[in-house]
């Protein structure tokens, strides 16, 4: 059931509002449905393993995914397919989410992270469609926010029937938000099973290096998932590098691509050359690539001989460091890690990772790794280690689920 054109705004309003093509509706009736929704491209890709276990422990199942943003929705096409259905979220609005219910009538509502919609939850409840939060987190501003106004979340935090969290502090703070103690389960973060979990091969590596106009002998410092803010420290910090290695190079990706055209100019005040990824011409040379595509900056981490992960040096909380982890990268990142806080903790502890807190010190610390090979190969292999004992998350949360759901049915009939 592949969807026309995720960009299309004719798409996303229509959808959005619940109206589909005629006749989608009779399609799903008499089918059992799991409708899981994945707000934009980090859940979508953090779900990517779950999809994969459920479809091979579940099959009599059809999954509807569904995401807010057209970024998200790219992302999750790759996912439709004959069993799973992509479109977009309905807009709160009862009458609305009334329709999304009609037409694909789910026999359970699967949220990631922490997507609290009210009507779509009393609506869920209504119906007696049992709802939970699966890989939840609930980072300590979010919490604080929700405590505030506890008055107004406790019927909400009701309406959920389980939340499936990513760590022991996720679990904790749900509970002190007045959900059920047993109905709050620490079962791991599925960011861990992010996508094939293959080493890094160094001849593919190589001759990655070699297309994106990478020479043998260069060092490339990959600052992956920066914001506003982050850019002319890490500007400043790299034209300090490049009068003690020569041969550094930088890849720069910013967390929302639309920023990097006027990223441009703030490396080329310090008189690095400096050019977008997809004007970049064969043959060219450059010191700093920027890059304004969506999904390859997963793939490049490979070429890295350093990361630094954004969205860390200013209060934002974080960027996810698993994709450099798995590709054995030595990662640097700030002390703004709350989104992550569990996986900085380990990766810190155990060697994988090292937290910088200002510019001297990243300047510092990147001066170091750069020029020791052994050591940063050495924090890469433990940021390797640390995550691959991690993973499974995804198997244990769709297990979960599926235990929950045929323990349901065999208490009380589907009144569906």
């Amino acid at each position: 059931m592949k969807l026309r054109q995720a960009e299309d705004p004719g798409v996303l309003w229509r959808e959005r509002l619940g109206i589909f093509p005629e006749g989608l509706a009779e399609k799903f009736r008499g089918k059992k449905t799991v409708w899981l929704h994945a707000v934009s491209v980090g859940e979508v890709m953090a779900v990517e393993k779950f999809i994969a276990e459920w479809r091979d422990a579940a099959p009599e199942y059809d999954l509807v995914l569904t995401t807010v943003t057209p970024t998200g929705q790219k992302i999750a096409q790759k996912f439709a397919s004959e069993k799973v259905h992509v479109c977009y979220f309905p807009f709160d609005l009862t009458f609305v989410v009334r329709r999304f219910f009609e037409t694909f009538r789910p026999a359970c509502l699967l949220l990631v992270e922490t997507e609290i919609w009210p009507n779509l939850l009393m609506e869920a409840k209504r119906r007696n469609v049992p709802t939970g939060i699966i890989n939840a987190r609930l980072s300590p501003r979010s919490f604080k926010r929700y405590q505030r106004f506890s008055w107004l979340f406790r019927p909400l935090w009701g309406a959920l029937d389980f939340v499936l969290a990513q760590g022991r502090e996720d679990a904790e703070r749900f509970q002190a938000l007045g959900i059920l103690k047993e109905s709050v389960r620490d079962m791991g973060n599925m960011k861990f099973d992010w996508a094939e979990w293959t080493e890094a091969g160094t001849e593919y590596a190589e001759e990655l290096r070699k297309t994106w106009g990478f020479a043998p002998e260069d060092l490339v410092w990959i600052c992956g998932s920066t914001h506003p803010g982050e850019e002319i420290i890490l500007a400043e910090v790299y034209a300090g590098l490049r009068q003690k290695f020569t041969g550094l190079k930088m890849i720069l990706a910013p967390r929302h691509i639309e920023r990097s055209g006027s990223l441009l100019k703030i490396f080329e005040q310090q008189k690095a050359r400096t050019v977008l990824s997809t004007r970049r011409k064969e043959g060219s040379t450059f010191d700093v690539l920027i890059l304004d595509q969506l999904g390859i900056l997963r793939n490049l981490y490979q070429i890295a001989d350093l990361v630094f992960m954004g969205g860390s040096l200013i209060p934002h909380g974080g960027q996810n460091p698993i994709e450099p982890a798995r590709f054995q990268k030595a990662i640097l990142h700030g002390s703004h890690v709350f989104n992550f806080n569990q996986i900085y903790q380990q990766l810190d502890h155990g060697g994988g990772a090292l937290k910088v807190t200002a510019p001297d010190e990243l300047s510092s610390a990147a001066a170091g790794l750069l020029a020791e090979p052994g050591t940063r190969q050495g924090m890469g292999r433990k940021a390797h280690e640390i995550i691959n004992r991690l993973r499974g998350a995804s198997k244990r949360q769709a297990g979960w689920v599926l235990t929950f759901l045929a323990g349901r049915r065999s208490q009380a009939p589907d009144l569906h």
